[in-house]
């Protein structure tokens, strides 16, 4: 498994710092060698020896250093070994952390790392690196060891037992938000884990409280307890981030009216047209959930044929995500939900699209929008129906208009 362009990500989003091959070091061996006989030695002498690694640590003139003295030992391997990636990795402890939780851009470490993988140097970090960076005294390791356990199919059982006993004492608002992903998946099945993301959702950092109410709003956790009245009070979060996800998260939450009820109130006011597109999004996921069709939510249902239906339209409203999003329903299903759900008026939405497309002071990505959702609800037969509609067109933005319908006529 290739980890150099996964390492890169790493980088670019934590902006992390380290230093290999460096004269003012002491050999790898020394500064960072880890147990290579698990076989033979015990787990107490093993985690011995972590320690001593992380301690012997050298510290360097990090602000001096080039991508060369970084890179001189590594160019032209194939593969790092553990003790030149854990010595690389090491040095991002000089990096910054920054105000929203990452690590400071542009660092000598992340250019490195960036000429690695532009040599294609590989590297697989080892359970053992693993484990050395997540007792690390410093935070910006602990991050990155979240970071590489954090699996797009979920962290393995074992890391997920590893960030679980340092968050007894973890109380860095950098690691936390990056171990919450590491571990929040499975909150709805571990009361640790569920009990961990409720009270990271109070943090009073913004970033961990964010990622916090991402994760409340997945659909394995949705049920814990706590957690809808948590997600409605991050709706109304004074940071705009932190607000904004819990927001546009929120249609996980399609029985609660309370949750309901504000997303319309905030789709319905011109005044916060900057979230209409977020809210649109959750309340069309609480009614319909394309493209898995399973939403039920009438309330929702209204609230967003309301909006379509507003005749002071601008540049911001209708916000053309909010349009997209309702186009994006599959053929697979539809017709069953359809049948589940009796509020359902396809011409409603098709009438209202219809104003929108003939309507110059809306915005052209939105009139687009409504073509595609004319096309979506009411099939082939529905979108010849208002060729004459197209061909009247005369505005600034009708040529636009007018190639966006060929293209999904011929579809």
């Amino acid at each position: 498994m290739r980890k150099n362009k996964y390492l890169m990500h790493i980088i670019v989003a934590l902006t992390i710092t380290a230093s290999i091959g460096i004269t003012a070091c002491k050999s790898s061996a020394d500064e960072t060698k880890m147990s290579t006989d698990e076989s033979s030695a015990s787990s107490v002498a093993e985690e011995s020896k972590e320690a001593k690694s992380q301690k012997n640590i050298k510290e360097l003139d990090y602000k001096n250093l080039t991508v060369e003295d970084l890179t001189k030992n590594l160019i032209g391997k194939k593969e790092l070994t553990d003790e030149e990636f854990l010595e690389l990795v090491s040095t991002y402890r000089y990096v910054p952390i920054t105000e929203d939780l990452n690590l400071e851009d542009g660092s000598v470490t992340q250019q490195a790392f960036s000429l690695l993988d532009d040599k294609n140097i590989k590297y697989t970090p080892s359970q053992n690196v693993l484990k050395t960076l997540i007792k690390s005294e410093y935070p910006q390791l602990r991050g990155i060891a979240c970071e590489l356990m954090d699996e797009f199919n979920g962290a393995k059982e074992e890391n997920i037992d590893l960030v679980k006993e340092i968050l007894k004492t973890e109380k860095e608002p950098y690691v936390l938000r990056r171990a919450i992903s590491v571990v929040a998946y499975k909150a709805g099945e571990d009361p640790e884990i569920a009990k961990f993301l409720l009270d990271m959702a109070k943090n009073e950092n913004p970033g961990v409280r964010e990622r916090a109410a991402y994760w409340l709003c997945i659909s394995s956790n949705k049920d814990i307890e706590g957690a809808k009245d948590l997600v409605f009070e991050l709706m109304q979060d004074e940071n705009k981030e932190v607000m904004r996800t819990a927001c546009e998260k929120s249609g996980v939450f399609r029985d609660n009216q309370r949750i309901t009820e504000y997303l319309k109130t905030i789709l319905l006011d011109d005044s916060k047209y900057e979230l209409h597109g977020i809210c649109g999004k959750a309340l069309i996921d609480m009614w319909l959930d394309p493209p898995n069709m399973d939403g039920h939510n009438e309330t929702a249902y209204n609230a967003t044929v309301e909006y379509i239906e507003k005749t002071s339209r601008n540049e911001n409203i209708p916000e053309f995500t909010v349009l997209n999003y309702l186009s994006e329903v599959s053929d697979a299903g539809f017709e069953e939900w359809k049948a589940q759900n009796p509020y359902y008026n396809k011409d409603k939405i098709i009438s209202a699209m219809i104003e929108i497309i003939k309507d110059p002071n809306a915005n052209s990505l939105a009139r687009a929008s409504a073509i595609e959702v004319i096309h979506a609800h009411g099939k082939k037969e529905a979108l010849e129906s208002i060729k004459s509609v197209i061909d009247a067109l005369t505005d600034k933005d009708a040529t636009f208009i007018k190639d966006v319908f060929a293209k999904e006529l011929a579809k």
